[in-house]
């Protein structure tokens, strides 16, 4: 009858870990988010750049 009482308990912290796994995965996806757009932001600074060095070049 005691096992019984600690699986109750068990359950109870179920919804407490799947809530700090999806709270984790949020935090992890919303980085990787921001340092991919940064990445992307940086590139595309280099690409108006260089389009911009043309453009006074033919001028």
């Amino acid at each position: 009858m005691d096992t019984a009482g600690s699986f109750f308990a068990l359950f109870a912290f179920i919804p407490f870990i799947i809530y700090l796994v999806l709270m984790v995965f949020f935090v992890w996806f919303a980085v990787s988010l921001i340092k991919t757009l940064k990445e992307k932001n940086q590139i595309l600074k280099e690409i108006a750049r260089n389009l911009e060095n043309r453009s006074k070049e033919e001028i």
